[in-house]
């Protein structure tokens, strides 16, 4: 039982971890013409904010299923889980922006 906790942590942290590469590669793409919080206005002031965090939780895809491929269905789950955590933050960006 505690193992299966510990595969649905690290897959909760993978889940978490790709999405936030997703979204510095998107920056580094911009970085010699803006720091991190320009970046973020600049991506808030054209209205993208929340498309821009959607596509950066694309790549969970890659990671849920390499996880069920290897049998890793606790690894799985947690990704999933934060994929839909990820998803209603992304909600919450669209409502309130």
């Amino acid at each position: 039982m505690i193992a299966i906790r510990k595969q649905r942590i690290l897959g909760a942290a993978i889940g978490l971890a790709v999405p936030l590469a997703a979204f510095f590669i998107s920056y580094i793409q911009y970085s010699s013409a803006f720091t991190l919080p320009q970046y973020l206005q600049f991506l808030e002031s054209r209205s993208v904010l929340s498309k821009v965090l959607s596509l950066c939780v694309v790549p969970n895809l890659v990671a849920f299923f390499v996880a069920i491929t290897f049998n890793r269905d606790s690894v799985a789950h947690g990704v999933l889980l934060s994929t839909i955590g990820l998803a209603l933050l992304v909600a919450v960006v669209y409502f309130t922006m």
